[in-house]
């Protein structure tokens, strides 16, 4: 990485107790990168993003965050902001104050926090409901309310745990689209726990994924899905006189760890291969023995595939 470094996690250990819930986790994060940190629940996301943002102490280990050590937690906040993934809103504060408030808070003289405000709520979409008291807001509204707040003070480094909780799918691509520019643009390192891996596989520059406590892969998205053992799926389409011959010809190759004939479609064989196969490797032994190919469509392995793989979670909907 040649960006300058923002959060550097070294053997990053969390007790609580006799309870190890974070265990020896070392990573870092560039300058105007997004990370995704994932795991199943219980794998000790949340902890390591608490002691990152000083709200625990670590138990082992150490860490930087803008520069600044853990051991100094007043320096640390004043480059940071945080969406935690539950977040209680003063429902009589206006969405304009409560962002004053805490503009202010952070230093802000109060025209300065106010325009900062107005700003944020209109890149995230609620310009209009700038004065509309936050006890009238749906969910939605105020997960993106959250995500002004934690923006009020122009932090080095954004946490967010699943930010895009409770929005629809527009409201869903409109912050993924709002948070990749920031980082882009502005050079704001962002840090996002999410269980939605389709959004993590579009936004994140590189992730870690968490298990027990520990990191079992970290790179990025094709680094993580390689390192799994995930192969690749190709579904081939040959003349409909030559599926036998296909068939067999397919089984001799090593790499192919399984296939089907698709009834439901003439001629159509779905092949499942070994990671970093050349789909060449499976097409070759078809053409030396002149088998008409109609068509190859190949799909590579997932993100999702790859965490469940490694995490041993049951393949359901995250």
């Amino acid at each position: 990485m040649t960006a300058a470094l923002t959060v550097e996690c070294r053997d990053l250990s969390v007790n609580y107790g006799r309870v190890r819930a974070v265990d020896g986790v070392s990573f870092s994060v560039g300058t105007g990168e997004i990370f995704g940190l994932l795991g199943p629940n219980a794998a000790g996301k949340t902890s390591v993003i608490r002691a990152l943002t000083t709200v625990i102490d670590p138990s082992g280990g150490d860490a930087t965050v803008a520069g600044e050590p853990l051991s100094r937690p007043e320096r640390v906040r004043r480059y940071i902001g945080v969406l935690p993934e539950s977040n209680g809103y003063p429902s009589s504060s206006t969405a304009l104050s409560y962002l004053r408030f805490y503009g202010q808070l952070f230093g802000l003289p109060a025209p300065e926090a106010s325009s900062r405000g107005e700003a944020l709520l209109d890149q995230l979409g609620l310009g209009p409901n700038g004065n509309e008291r936050i006890g009238t807001f749906s969910r939605g509204m105020r997960q993106r309310l959250g995500i002004c707040r934690a923006l009020i003070n122009r932090p080095t480094v954004l946490f967010l745990d699943e930010p895009t909780l409770g929005l629809d799918p527009a409201g869903q691509q409109e912050t993924l689209t709002f948070l990749g520019r920031a980082a882009s643009e502005e050079g704001m390192s962002v840090v996002l726990c999410s269980h939605l891996l389709d959004e993590v596989e579009r936004v994140c520059d590189r992730i870690a994924i968490m298990d027990g406590g520990g990191i079992v892969a970290d790179g990025t998205v094709d680094e993580v899905v390689e390192s799994a053992g995930m192969g690749a799926t190709t579904r081939l389409r040959v003349e409909q006189g030559a599926v036998a011959e296909a068939v067999v010809k397919l089984q001799a190759c090593p790499e192919v760890t399984h296939l089907d004939i698709d009834a439901g479609c003439v001629g159509e064989i779905e092949v499942e291969t070994a990671s970093g196969l050349d789909t060449n490797e499976i097409l070759r032994p078809l053409l030396d023995a002149n088998i008409g190919i109609r068509s190859v469509d190949v799909q590579g392995a997932r993100l999702s595939d790859a965490f469940f793989a490694l995490t041993g979670s049951p393949k359901k909907s995250s």
